[in-house]
């Protein structure tokens, strides 16, 4: 193995061996290859996949010593990275990591955010950077780390292997060792570079040993103190100093203390023997630990925290008659039913004061439409004021009920569909979204469904006996209303080639996310050959996955004009408006397509599994499409497409499904707004 590799990527692999072929095999598949893996641990299994491998050194732990110091003791690349074996990489991160570090002449590039796999796979994204760390915002940019908007993990960190080296900047070899090892990062680099991307997944692992978490945040806050001495001074430098250091313990208290704890006598003195003699740190730490459980957490509609002092304040202030406050998918964006129904009150010029929560505040918008910061305090206030709001997930409100004269409007988030939901897929749901979606129901005041059977399946499931609107869904009012101009300006963003004709793939979210690359894996180049050899024309591809698993796929670039990832495109309605075909699996927006009467052909590779996993409603077996379960399948199914035979079928489904979509839903729904506004 050559001494003059680019990038030494260390993997710890210690309590890792069910995941450490994954997290491996994602390395090798980069598609950068300048590297080398050192993997440390006690780990026969390694020794069994990968003995012989040149690319790997397997080498064993050290008593009593960080394995990433082990490994960067074995390193050779002019940069490390490093990896923990229970997670795992998409394919372009080293790239993407050494381009800029190259570039940047950078000695620590630091990702901007990272994946946390859980149930649900869930992008965790920093607002954070070194000169805001050193400087001006800084109490703000703390309260952000404080609160785990930011990431404090080791693993995103791309290093000069020499940098760390002149600085002797190690791992301690404890739970604190990421927070010490990133403050000294902080604090010592003059060459720093955030990147705004994201392409680590980390499983979730918890920390179950109160006692020993703590003795290890107090040796790491010891470890940064020797760092913050070594920094220039500059004005208000004590203070800064004062500050980092009690943000640091409030960080890390909030992950180890539980809500229901205080710090006893009993861990008092057993702490006690590890406070360095004369260090004021040690305050810092009794004060956040105990005082944290007293703050107010601002995460609206994620927590029902609230302290009562708030929730008295919120139930005080009055309602404004004209405001409306719109959510689409927790903040995601100006997109799905509430955007039509905004759109329509624009376009009517009503007197209404619109307010939209959104996570990031640079999201393109309507001048006459507020943003405001999803999960602020400025966010519950307009929650707490709004007579209306809109919604398209069930998500509580960050105050207990519903205040006296609100109207909650849950628009829900596809139309007519295939799988179980609500009671029906009691069994398989979890308990806390049970619980949270009977709480939803009860304070939703209007519903809305584009089909006859989604009625009654409302009806039936929902936990609900509210009213519900026979309108159609305001977001597929733009099929009735095509507009030219609309579609060439949606082609032009995607940058479809000219005359090309448009097929979207657009599977729907599996619960096991670690699968969902294999289970949706999709031969992009043959589907291209296949449709243009079938129905002449070039053909571009669009790549949509769902809004659960979309910052997943966020930066995956498929190096070819026709292949464009739209995972993130805000409006799924446009791109249906723009394509001429659908690939899907058991998505709602099967039907969309049909209704619209364009072509749909169905890839269901997982459907066995899937059937046991979630369960299907009689109707996917009513489609009038067959269900492949391979590509070979999915191809010959196009090769063979007879428009003529499919027509009947396809109108048999829509005589039993009933649709009411007619080009007017968000009229309908606005129309119904004002009457409760004339009714104030």
């Amino acid at each position: 193995m050559s001494d003059n590799l680019s990038v030494s990527v260390v993997v710890t692999i210690d309590d890792a061996e069910p995941y450490i072929k994954k997290c491996v095999d994602s390395i090798l598949q980069q598609t950068f290859q300048d590297f080398e893996i050192i993997l440390v641990g006690d780990s026969g299994i390694c020794q069994k996949l990968y003995s012989g491998n040149d690319k790997i050194k397997i080498i064993p732990a050290e008593k009593n010593k960080s394995a990433r110091n082990v490994g960067m003791k074995h390193a050779v690349g002019k940069y490390i990275f490093f990896v923990k074996g229970e997670d795992f990489l998409l394919s372009s991160t080293l790239k993407k990591f050494y381009i800029v570090a190259e570039k940047s002449e950078a000695q620590i590039v630091h990702a901007a955010g990272n994946f946390l796999l859980g149930q649900k796979l869930k992008c965790r994204w920093d607002k954070f950077n070194q000169q805001g760390f050193l400087q001006n915002k800084l109490l703000y940019k703390l309260e952000q780390w404080r609160t785990g908007a930011i990431s404090s993990r080791a693993e995103l960190c791309f290093c000069r292997r020499d940098f760390l080296a002149q600085k002797n900047l190690k791992f301690l070899n404890n739970y604190a060792a990421d927070e010490a090892f990133n403050f000294a990062l902080m604090c010592m680099a003059q060459r720093y570079y955030i990147l705004r991307d994201a392409f680590y997944i980390q499983r979730k692992i918890s920390v179950t040993n109160e006692t020993d978490g703590l003795r290890a945040m107090l040796e790491g806050a010891a470890y940064i103190e020797k760092f913050l001495d070594k920094i220039p001074r500059f004005k208000n430098y004590e203070l800064w100093r004062e500050n980092i250091l009690s943000a640091l313990f409030g960080r890390i208290s909030a992950r180890i203390v539980s809500d229901k704890k205080n710090i006893s006598a009993e861990l008092d003195a057993a702490l006690t023997p590890y406070f360095p003699s004369g260090k004021n740190f040690t305050k810092y730490f009794f004060k956040t630990a105990n005082v944290l459980r007293q703050q107010v957490k601002v995460l609206a509609q994620k927590n029902s925290d609230l302290s009562k002092q708030l929730i008295n304040f919120f139930k005080r202030t009055k309602l404004s008659a004209n405001k409306i406050v719109f959510v689409n998918f927790m903040g995601r964006g100006y997109g799905c039913n509430p955007k039509y129904i905004a759109e329509e009150i624009l376009r009517q010029n009503l007197p209404f004061d619109m307010v939209w929560l959104v996570n990031d505040m640079n999201e393109p918008m309507p001048e006459k439409i507020r943003k405001v910061s999803y999960g602020s305090v400025d966010s519950i206030y307009e929650l707490a004021t709004a007579k209306v709001i809109v919604s398209n997930t069930k998500n509580l409100l960050p105050f207990p009920g519903k205040k006296d004269g609100q109207f909650f409007i849950m628009t829900w988030h596809g139309g007519q569909g295939f799988k179980f939901i609500e009671k029906d897929a009691a069994e398989k749901l979890s308990p806390e979204y049970l619980f949270q979606t009977k709480k939803n129901s009860a304070i939703t005041d209007l519903m809305m469904v584009n089909t006859q059977e989604q009625f009654d399946e409302f009806k039936r499931a929902c936990w609900y006996d509210g009213e519900i609107l026979k309108c159609g869904l305001p977001r597929n009012d733009i099929f009735f209303k095509r507009d030219e101009k609309l579609i060439a300006r949606v082609r032009k963003n995607l940058k479809v080639p000219p005359f090309s004709k448009v097929v979207m793939y657009a599977p729907t979210f599996r619960d096991n996310v670690d699968d969902m690359i294999e289970t949706c894996r999709l031969d992009a180049k043959k589907l291209l050959d296949v449709l243009e050899k079938k129905f002449g024309d070039e053909w571009t591809l669009l790549m949509r996955f769902h809004p659960n698993v979309a910052e997943f796929f966020a930066g995956e670039n498929f190096g070819s004009e026709n292949i464009i990832n739209a995972t993130t495109y805000p409006d799924m309605q446009e791109l249906i408006l723009i394509s001429d075909a659908l690939i899907s699996d058991y998505s709602s927006v099967i039907c969309d397509f049909m209704f619209s009467g364009k072509k749909v052909f169905i890839y269901a590779k997982d459907f066995d599994v899937y059937t046991k996993e979630r369960g299907f409603k009689q109707l996917i077996f009513d489609l009038p499409y067959k269900i492949n379960r391979s590509e070979a399948e999915l191809f010959n199914c196009i090769e063979t497409f007879d428009a003529a035979a499919l027509e009947p079928k396809i109108k048999k489904f829509i005589e039993t499904v009933k649709p009411f979509d007619d080009g007017h839903a968000s009229e309908k729904v606005v129309e119904r707004i004002m009457e409760l506004a004339a009714s104030s």
